[in-house]
C-alpha cells in the first residue's frame, strides 16, 4: 500500500471518529436540553474535536440529526430484506420493538426533539429503495405500514412501554391482517 493511500485511509478512519464523537455528544447534550439552545460551542467542546474539525464534516447540527436519520432509516429498511425476516414479518416486529426498547434513551432524545416527524417523511423512499417486490402499489403499501407501525409504535413508546415486545409484535400483525 502507497504512502498516500495509508494517509487517506487513516484521514477516512479519524473523519469517522471525529462525527461519531460528535454524533454521541449531540445526542448525550439532547438528553439535557433543547436542540435548539445547543451551541456549536459546546458541541465541540463536549465531543473533543476542534470547530473546524466539526465544520470539515458538517455544516450546521441538523446535518447530523440528518445523518442520524438516514443511519437508523437504512438499517431499519435493510432489515426488511434480512433472510430471517422473509418468512416471518412477526419476527421482524418483535425486533424492532425490542429495538426501541433497548436504545430508549436515544428514542426519548429523538422523540422530545420531535425528530421522529422530521424523519418519518423520508422513510417510504428509503424503505422502497430497500424492498425486493417493486410492484406499482408497493408505495402505498410502504406508507400506510409505515405509518401504522410509527403510530402504533410512538403510542406505546409514549404510554411509557408496558407490553412487551411480543404483545405489540401481535396487536402490528392482527393490524396487517
Amino acid at each position: 500500500m502507497k504512502d498516500t493511500e495509508k494517509k487517506h485511509l487513516s484521514n477516512n478512519e479519524a473523519n469517522r471518529l471525529t462525527r461519531e464523537a460528535i454524533r454521541t455528544s449531540l445526542l448525550l447534550l439532547m438528553e439535557q436540553k433543547d436542540f435548539e439552545s445547543i451551541t456549536i460551542s459546546e458541541l465541540v467542546k463536549r465531543a473533543g474535536v476542534s470547530r473546524q474539525s466539526f465544520y470539515r464534516n458538517y455544516t450546521s447540527k441538523e446535518d447530523i440529526v440528518v445523518e442520524i436519520e438516514e443511519k437508523i432509516l437504512e438499517s431499519f429498511a435493510e432489515s426488511l430484506n434480512d433472510p430471517k425476516y422473509v418468512d416471518d414479518p412477526r419476527m421482524w416486529l418483535y425486533d424492532l420493538f425490542n429495538l426501541v426498547r433497548q436504545n430508549r434513551k436515544m428514542a426519548a432524545v429523538l422523540h422530545k426533539a420531535k425528530l421522529f416527524d422530521i424523519l418519518f417523511p423520508k422513510a417510504p423512499f428509503i424503505v422502497e429503495r430497500k424492498i425486493e417486490n417493486t410492484s406499482e402499489n408497493v408505495h402505498y403499501y410502504v406508507i400506510g405500514s409505515l405509518g401504522a407501525i410509527k403510530s402504533i409504535g410512538e403510542e406505546w413508546f409514549i404510554g411509557g412501554m408496558k407490553e412487551s415486545s411480543d404483545v405489540m409484535a401481535d396487536i402490528c400483525m392482527n393490524f396487517f391482517t
